[in-house]
């Protein structure tokens, strides 16, 4: 039973960058003040209620303008343990996405992009993997790496997307140091999807907790988190975020129907408020308010420029869209360890 408590504890995810381990060591980024741990959630977000118009240079497409009713995504995710031994720590996840979204008032009534993706199922299926690898003292590596099939996964005049077409991979690493029980930091480098397009760029985290429950992770360019601790099982939070995705659909019946594939890129950054509750020591939930600001909602006909020699996103774009800022809200149910047995278990 002991060994059995021990594997749930290893649920709570090393992530990439500042989180929750099972470990009191000096080096591990640990924290007595810390946001419930999750092993598994289910989670309902998105921006509602907004306009989008595009443009295009060619001809047979040209311009559009459309409201955006809705943007509905659902998350599940499962972690779990790989390796726990003394210098090495590695969990891995599983992860379902399903984004949809809800076009009306389509000017003109057959513009290809709001016609051919209309109340489509855009799917993300993935593996992740989480490391930190002790080098000495308090320092260590940490890493994060992800895999994922992205697109509307549908059969389309008896053809298949291939797995190349689908795939989407994403890479963090980072050198890292807990500079005291409160303090963690690091920096690195990140490949993947967060601004929408392909793109490799520096990362800096920096996580501080206080005394008073008060507790915040900062991970540049990609956004922060704040939260305040009102008992032992209420916090308050808010946080910014850019998040971003790329998919890979086809657009039947419109213009686009003869190319064999496009990638739909979006990104946005959120802005929200919200609480934390645990209902009881396992289920817990989250609700947040607030607002989206999009950054990108661009289609183009591959993933990567033809012909480079190194890889480079292509953005010879088909369409270009501007889209509005909207109110956004999500919440999401979860399951977390009770912090009394992982206490009991630690020692």
């Amino acid at each position: 039973m002991k060994y059995f408590f021990g594997l749930i504890l290893i649920f709570v995810s090393i992530t990439g960058f500042a989180q929750d381990t099972i470990s009191r060591e000096d080096w591990t980024p640990y924290f007595e003040n810390n946001l419930p741990t999750r092993f598994l959630y289910l989670k309902m977000e998105g921006p509602f209620q907004y306009n989008i118009s595009s443009t295009s240079e060619l001809p047979q497409i040209g311009d559009g303008s459309a409201e955006i009713t809705g943007n509905r995504t659902v998350t599940a995710r499962l972690k779990f343990p790989i390796i726990n031994k003394q210098r090495v720590k590695l969990t891995g996840g599983i992860r379902y996405v399903n984004e949809e979204f809800y076009f009306e008032d389509i000017k003109p009534g057959d513009y290809p992009m709001y016609v051919g993706l209309n109340n489509r199922n855009l799917r993300r299926l993935g593996v992740d993997m989480k490391g930190l690898f002790h080098l000495k003292d308090n320092h260590s590596i940490v890493m994060q790496t992800s895999w994922s099939l992205a697109g509307d996964f549908h059969i389309h005049d008896d053809k298949y997307f291939t797995f190349g077409d689908l795939l989407k991979s994403s890479l963090a690493i980072g050198y890292a140091t807990r500079k005291d029980i409160n303090t963690y930091y690091a920096f690195g480098a990140y490949f993947g999807y967060t601004f929408g397009d392909p793109a490799i760029y520096p990362v800096i985290n920096y996580s501080k907790r206080y005394s008073n429950g008060i507790g915040f992770d900062l991970l540049l360019p990609q956004g922060f988190k704040a939260w305040k601790r009102i008992n032992k099982r209420f916090y308050m939070v808010c946080d910014a975020e850019i998040s971003g995705a790329s998919y890979t659909v086809r657009v039947d019946d419109t213009v686009l129907s003869e190319t064999e594939s496009i990638q739909l890129r979006q990104s946005t950054v959120d802005a929200t408020v919200g609480i934390i509750t645990q209902v009881n020591k396992w289920v817990g939930v989250e609700a947040k308010f607030g607002y989206s600001n999009n950054i990108n909602f661009n289609v183009t006909e591959s993933n990567f420029k033809p012909g480079s020699t190194l890889p480079r996103p292509d953005t010879d774009y088909l369409i270009k869209s501007a889209v509005t800022g909207a109110p956004y809200a999500s919440i999401s149910l979860f399951l977390s360890v009770p912090k009394d047995l992982m206490e009991r278990c630690i020692e």
